[in-house]
């Protein structure tokens, strides 16, 4: 497939901060492409770039073969945007958001009704028409603004954070909803930072600081992780004191937080490492089990390894 989107050692740089450390990413046609970290980690930083919103300070960058940096026509009429802030009108009806939308992106007033059916069908929308938008609920403000986002019926789509603060339920239903649009062939782009939402993604790049840690399929990346797993169990103790103890007993081992358990790496899956490693953790008050590792384990070792050699306990 063609790649609709591709950066090449992109950079960006706010004063004395460095958002983007000489990037590269790729999003190909008709794909959900995730880019996956926290807040501050470059994600809105690339996207804005790529819809032209900031000049870049460093790098090229592509939009259907476009900079779109120079070519704004190319990001008006073929890219959809959904900011991470609600931006919608909040004083605007439902269907008043979609005809302004429509109007921006210089639609023609006698494709408007067509389209708007169309998405009423989509988003199910339909019966909240006259609803101003300030008093729909977070999942319903989000699929009203993905609306306004296809209203001129873009190739791409750029996603900022779209479920963030959206409750579970709200957060499967806009997930459903970019399948769908998959389907019919729109690329998507959509960051998040949530790994359970990266495993929809057919493509993910982990970003942090500025920097890609690793990039590929979700399932690939977690069949190439050549570390073991530990997972510790609480009996009785407080994870976060856990987590303590097992550091001070595995000095040279990142050693993390899942919700309410404890996870150690460990460098490779070797059984003389990993008995090795039980003997030093007698006195622990947890049940100890080898476990699968998931992406989560994968982007928290990542991020260790930027600072400081994890396996060998050398660097800050």
């Amino acid at each position: 497939m063609a790649e609709v989107i591709q950066a090449r050692n992109l950079a960006k740089r706010y004063g004395g901060v460095t958002a983007l450390a000489g990037v590269d990413i790729a999003a190909e046609e008709g794909e959900i492409t995730g880019l996956i970290g926290p807040d501050g980690a470059g994600k809105s930083s690339f996207m804005k770039i790529l819809l032209g919103l900031i000049q870049r300070d460093g790098g090229e960058l592509e939009l259907f073969v476009s900079d779109p940096g120079k070519d704004r026509n190319i990001v008006r009429s073929r890219a959809g945007y959904m900011p991470e802030v609600f931006s919608l009108y909040t004083d605007l009806s439902v269907e008043e958001n979609l005809l302004f939308s429509f109007r921006i992106h210089r639609g023609k007033s006698a494709d408007f009704s067509e389209r708007r059916d169309r998405l009423y069908r989509f988003n199910r929308l339909e019966k909240f028409s006259g609803a101003r938008a300030g008093t729909l609920s977070g999942g319903m403000k989000q699929k009203l603004a993905l609306s306004c986002a296809l209203m001129h019926s873009p190739s791409v789509l750029v996603l900022d954070e779209p479920t963030t603060g959206v409750d579970p339920l709200s957060r499967r239903e806009f997930w459903s909803m970019l399948k769908d649009l998959k389907s019919q062939g729109i690329t998507i782009l959509v960051s998040t930072p949530y790994m359970e939402e990266a495993l929809l993604c057919d493509r993910i790049y982990m970003i942090n600081q500025g920097h890609i840690l690793s990039s590929g399929t979700p399932s690939s990346l977690v069949a190439d992780f050549p570390g073991m797993v530990v997972e510790f169990i609480p009996r009785e103790t407080a994870p976060q004191m856990l987590r303590r103890k097992i550091s001070e007993a595995l000095p040279e081992y990142p050693v993390f937080l899942s919700g309410r358990r404890v996870h150690a790496v460990l460098p490779e899956k070797n059984d003389q490492i990993y008995e090795s490693v039980l003997g030093r953790l007698t006195e622990i008050p947890a049940d100890i089990r080898r476990i699968q590792p998931d992406l989560e384990d994968l982007f928290l070792v990542s991020v260790l390894q930027q600072t400081k050699s994890v396996f060998t306990g050398e660097g800050k």
